[in-house]
């Protein structure tokens, strides 16, 4: 069975701005590098498309929701429905933890939340913990958030 090893994921804004690069493992292309080559390519774009020439060449899964860009760049062979299922989860993860709608601002005023969940639900590349229960368990919500979720009964 082949695994996903995810090297990185990037989340750009309405105006295609990187927002967060989060690197899991190796050494993956920039956001910026990443963003430019991907968007060379037409749209409607596919959610899997390969970029030879980016160093080293990955290939590119991709969501939009909210009008946010997600992005994940791997550089070996990846079964594509897991890492998209991956990006589904991020997003929903992030919209339990930081609040729907996913907004670029909500991102980065919540990074050591964001970066938190983000480390516990990938482990150098390998996706581990994806659920939002057992994830509250694992991050620290500091302040009116923690307090949020501890006051409709969920550990915070």
């Amino acid at each position: 069975m082949m695994s996903a090893v995810i090297e990185a994921l990037y989340i750009y804004d309405e105006t295609n701005t990187p927002i967060l690069e989060h690197t899991y493992c190796s050494r993956p292309p920039p956001a910026t590098a990443i963003r430019s080559h991907f968007l060379a390519h037409p749209a409607p774009r596919p959610s899997l498309v390969y970029l030879p020439d980016t160093s080293p060449p990955v290939s590119v899964f991709s969501v939009s929701h909210s009008n946010l860009l997600f992005l994940v760049s791997c550089s070996t062979e990846a079964e594509p429905l897991l890492v998209l299922e991956f990006i589904h989860r991020v997003i929903d993860v992030l919209e339990e933890f930081i609040g729907a709608p996913l907004l670029g601002t909500k991102i980065q005023n919540s990074y050591d939340v964001v970066g938190q969940l983000l480390n516990e639900m990938c482990d150098a590349g390998v996706v581990s913990n994806t659920e939002p229960n057992a994830l509250r368990e694992a991050v620290d919500v500091p302040g009116w958030m923690g307090k949020l979720l501890s006051g409709v009964g969920l550990p915070g």
